[in-house]
């Protein structure tokens, strides 16, 4: 999927590229935050900051998970 697929799937499902690890995904919690699989906080824009380029632009999929248990 998308990034921008990926950015509206993250409002309901956990999610991860493919450069991220089996264990790895995102989430956006109701604050509008993003929550990671280590369980550490971070704002949109910082997760964003760092994943700059053409590579970031798709390779996304859900996680076949139902329950996100997060925020």
């Amino acid at each position: 999927m998308t990034r921008e697929e990926a950015i509206k799937a993250m409002q309901t499902h956990r999610v991860r590229h493919r450069y991220f690890s089996k264990e790895e995904w995102v989430t956006q919690c109701t604050n509008g935050m993003l929550c990671l699989e280590d369980g550490v906080m971070c704002d949109p824009e910082e997760f964003w900051r760092w994943r700059q380029g053409s590579e970031w632009d798709d390779g996304w999929e859900i996680i076949p998970n139902p329950e996100r248990g997060v925020g």
